[in-house]
């Protein structure tokens, strides 16, 4: 179930991305939904609902929401499941209308008119009050009866709501992350990966991390992060932003992350040769070369590589 769920988000979510559909909105909550992470539902279910999304459509559509949000959406004196009960109580008002039970459908048209009007389908709840008022003229029920749009108290509610976490919730992200990162979603794997070293900094997401930030070209992010790292991970993921500082133009600074590796570990791949430094001639200073000092920058900005590199 935890598979297919994060399967329907991250193809719900790139879906939402090209379409901008309320169908995938819905898709996008159910998966959450069933995953358990009710922040995610409450922020979709607003967008939903202020995107014109007919809550009629988002019970029908997603029968599996929290009970805070549901409670919020479906009142416990209105519990319906969408517009099947509306289209019920119509049909029977109308029946008893023509078999000549004047009271009793009234009582049935008021009821669809309520459950229309709740479910913001404006159209039919109009249409009904407007029947009412032609069959039972000068009846206190009927005048006192008017159409109102619930989304604003729904909205207000859900803004009130805190929502809490599934237990599990690292394992979630995770595997929420790794899913959107194959994908090349890639803020949406950061988000992940980056909320589950807020809950433990030790996960190993981390060098996963590392690795989205050198992909979306955000070096010095990544390059900060890398130096958390430990043994040859941290190797490793120095050398590809090495390699990445090269490829877009950056030698001076690349250069600076290969004296970091050097001081490290002065024999790690190809790094001195790379610096140009002769084994023999290696002197024990040049062994103790102290990590190199880069602070996060905005890798957009033309002076990058002019900044100096700081040894402390």
């Amino acid at each position: 179930m935890r598979e297919e769920n994060v399967n329907l988000i991250v193809k719900a979510v790139k879906g939402f991305k090209e379409s901008n559909s309320l169908e995938d909105l819905t898709k996008i909550i159910k998966g959450y939904s069933g995953l358990g992470f009710y922040g995610e539902v409450k922020k979709y279910t607003e967008e939903f609902l202020k995107k014109g999304g007919k809550v009629g459509e988002l019970i029908a559509n997603v029968r599996d929401l929290p009970e805070g949000i549901r409670k919020i959406i479906s009142p416990e004196e209105v519990e319906i499941e969408g517009e099947f009960d509306a289209d019920s109580f119509l049909e029977m008002g109308e029946l008893l209308w023509e078999i000549g039970s004047p009271d009793e459908a009234k009582d049935n048209y008021i009821k669809a008119f309520e459950y229309y009007s709740f479910l913001g389908n404006k159209e039919s709840a109009l249409q009904i009050l407007k029947t009412l008022k032609e069959r039972y003229p000068g009846d206190t029920q009927v005048e006192g009866l008017e159409y109102k749009d619930t989304k604003g108290d729904i909205l207000a509610g859900l803004k009130a709501f805190k929502p809490g976490a599934p237990k599990d919730e690292i394992d979630l992200r995770y595997a929420l992350g790794k899913e959107f990162h194959v994908e090349n979603m890639l803020a949406e794997a950061e988000a992940n990966y980056r909320r589950i070293l807020e809950l433990n900094s030790l996960h190993n997401c981390k060098r996963l991390l590392v690795a989205l930030l050198r992909e979306k070209g955000s070096l010095g992010d990544s390059l900060d992060l890398a130096r958390e790292l430990e043994g040859e991970e941290k190797l490793e993921e120095l050398y590809s932003i090495y390699e990445a500082f090269k490829n877009s133009g950056k030698v001076k600074v690349g250069e600076d992350v290969l004296k970091e590796i050097y001081g490290i570990n002065p024999d790690f791949k190809d790094v001195k040769e790379l610096l140009g430094a002769d084994k023999a001639e290696v002197k024990e200073v040049e062994k103790k070369i102290p990590e190199v000092k880069i602070g996060k920058r905005d890798q957009g900005r033309d002076d990058f590589e002019e900044k100096k590199i700081v040894f402390l």
